[in-house]
């Protein structure tokens, strides 16, 4: 075979970054057959990327057939293979200069959650504030609590970093990255008239004194608040839930929340087929802020559980 010179004088591109990981991974395997469970693809798929990465560098590489023990590698195939494990030595070394790089990383990093964020089960506030620790043990965190428009005034006038909260609604200057969605449904007490009711209507629901929040709701639910004309309000969510455990109030919270409370037959749902909402939760921080090392990592170290089997 013609040798080719200079036949990676251009830019590696990702395709031959995947090229070259084949070929180690078959000559770590020791021929093509043993590799396909390593590369989870076929044998004629490997060939035809060894083909390829041959006429790409312009060398023979390997003496191949189908089985193991007639797999062999050319000079030149042995020299490559050298130089592959000399890459990974020195991405390896890069990882851990990059390690090191966030475990010094200074400065502070103000969190703000909403007040029931111990109750989301998709959230693992303290699965992620570990991880942070343990990528970066010199950043100091500062943690508060807030209503969802309290979180984003909170970020846009520079006193937190960063938060998770319901989407209600998309300030300018902020970005929102989706998280996962919960349901919110209406509830009573168990000691509020419409608990004891057998037949319960519609008019007579919208009649009663709804716990509501202090701030504008998300769009998708506005409808159904509107049917209510008697509110008393609450900036948190942990106030609303006090509220209509009172036996005095009905209003709407997430279904993680209310669970345990109507398991012990504290909270009733109130027709719930037709007084729910879905909303989405997202991470939000400020646009300019996007590239900050210490948001970016804890973007990466964000622990989102898989949705709890219903």
């Amino acid at each position: 075979m013609r040798k080719t010179k200079n036949a990676l004088s251009g830019r590696l591109s990702d395709m031959d970054l995947r090229l070259l990981r084949v070929f180690r991974e078959v000559v770590r395997a020791g021929g093509l057959a043993p590799a396909e469970v390593a590369l989870n693809i076929g044998r004629s798929t490997i060939s035809v990327h060894l083909s390829d990465l041959e006429a790409r560098l312009g060398m023979q590489l390997c003496l191949r057939s189908r089985g193991r023990a007639d797999f062999k590698l050319t000079p030149e195939g042995e020299g490559l293979y050298r130089a592959i494990l000399e890459l990974d030595g020195h991405l390896a070394a890069f990882k851990s200069q990059v390690n090191a790089i966030q475990s010094q990383l200074t400065g502070t990093l103000r969190l703000v959650m909403p007040d029931d964020l111990l109750e989301i089960p998709r959230l693992d506030l303290p699965g992620t504030i570990g991880r942070l620790r343990n990528r970066a043990p010199q950043l100091q965190l500062e943690l508060q609590l807030a209503a969802p428009q309290e979180l984003e005034l909170e970020i846009l006038a520079n006193r937190a970093d960063v938060g998770i909260n319901p989407l209600h609604s998309r300030r300018p200057g902020l970005e929102y990255q989706p998280l996962f969605h919960h349901q919110s449904v209406l509830y009573c007490g168990a000691n509020h008239p419409c608990a004891n009711t057998d037949r319960l209507s519609e008019e007579l629901l919208t009649q009663q004194t709804l716990a509501a929040p202090s701030h504008a709701v998300f769009s998708g639910a506005a409808h159904l608040y509107r049917l209510f004309p008697n509110r008393s309000t609450a900036n948190h969510m942990a106030a609303r839930l006090a509220m209509i455990l009172s036996g005095c109030y009905i209003g709407f919270l997430p279904e993680y929340l209310a669970r345990r409370y109507v398991e012990a037959g504290k909270l009733i749902p109130l027709l719930a087929e037709h007084f729910h909402y879905r909303i989405l939760n997202a991470v939000t921080y400020k646009k300019s802020a996007a590239e900050h090392p210490a948001l970016r990592l804890f973007l990466e170290a964000l622990v989102i559980n898989a949705s709890p089997c219903r």
